[in-house]
């Protein structure tokens, strides 16, 4: 539909809806990342949940966003309410973390706001993706009509030189594989080092205790990671049969401590800690992506 329309028009279109996008998603990622960079850890309470529902393929939904309580290094108490909607409701009392900035205690929010990272980063993509189209489309030049060779060879012409093929882009990153232990090294497109990191161990667990069972058992994989680069962001899930598998879990107990808190490294950053996800079996895959969701790395176990 937008072939048919004026190189202007298709332009404005395309960037007035890439920099409506990105107005949306771009706050959502600014703050991501000052929680995540410079966020304070505490523990919070669930002191209530609020319901919101919708519609997803014209089936009704509801969604649950857990209000939490928690008190600040200095002594102040704050209630916020998660942005993190769930598919069940928290248990009203239960303990969860929280990453709040000391002088902003409105940005507070749950300490799994990796959660909803990557899908702002997909949105953010793709608005970037409008705004380059629309400059395409604003500087397109109308098509003109090739020269036959016979005029070029007509005296007092010159031809055109010729021209050798545009240069390949740079090959895909490559998917670096391992099994639990070893470590792999992460590469960007140009083959430039990004990111060391390493599931050291990994540990089962049942979940006796905790008060929402889950799809049987409580994986823990004890990371290791150590950024080579500024901008280092990634997440890992469990691939099951097929089906993936990546809701951290927090069970509250001290053998999964301390968590793994480093999602966001900058060159010379290094994180050490505990995962928990909630897994159907004992056998699978664990694979490692970055912010666009592209496939980096994989561990078998």
């Amino acid at each position: 539909m937008l072939d048919s329309l004026g190189t202007t028009t298709r332009g404005t279109i395309l960037a007035a809806s890439g920099i409506t996008l990105l107005g949306v998603v771009l706050p959502l990622q600014l703050r991501t990342r000052a929680l995540l960079k410079h966020g304070v850890k505490a523990q919070g309470t669930v002191v209530d949940v609020e319901k919101e529902t919708g519609r997803v393929n014209n089936r009704r939904s509801r969604t649950y966003h857990p209000m939490v309580r928690f008190t600040t290094a200095d002594g102040r108490t704050v209630t916020f309410t998660s942005e993190l909607g769930f598919g069940r409701p928290p248990r009203i009392g239960s303990a969860v973390p929280v990453r709040y900035l000391h002088d902003d205690l409105e940005e507070a929010e749950i300490d799994r706001a990796y959660i909803w990272m990557l899908p702002a980063a997909s949105s953010l993509l793709v608005g970037v993706g409008l705004l380059v189209a629309a400059v395409v489309a604003f500087t397109a030049e109308p098509r003109v009509t090739p020269v036959a060779v016979d005029d070029l060879e007509q005296p007092g012409t010159v031809a055109a030189p010729e021209l050798g093929p545009p240069p390949a882009e740079p090959p895909p990153a490559t998917v670096e594989t391992g099994r639990i232990g070893d470590t792999l090294t992460i590469h960007d497109r140009s083959g430039k080092a990004q990111l060391e990191i390493a599931v050291t161990r990994l540990k089962f667990s049942t979940g006796d205790g905790v008060d929402q069972p889950g799809l049987g058992l409580y994986m823990g994989m004890h990371v290791e990671a150590r950024s080579l680069a500024d901008e280092q962001y990634f997440v890992i899930e469990a691939m099951i049969d097929g089906h993936t598998y990546q809701g951290y879990a927090t069970l509250g107990s001290a053998e999964f401590e301390p968590t793994f808190d480093g999602f966001l490294l900058d060159r010379g950053d290094r994180a050490a800690g505990w995962l928990v996800l909630d897994v159907p079996a004992r056998h699978g895959q664990l694979v490692l992506r970055n912010q666009w969701t592209d496939k980096i790395g994989v561990w078998t176990y």
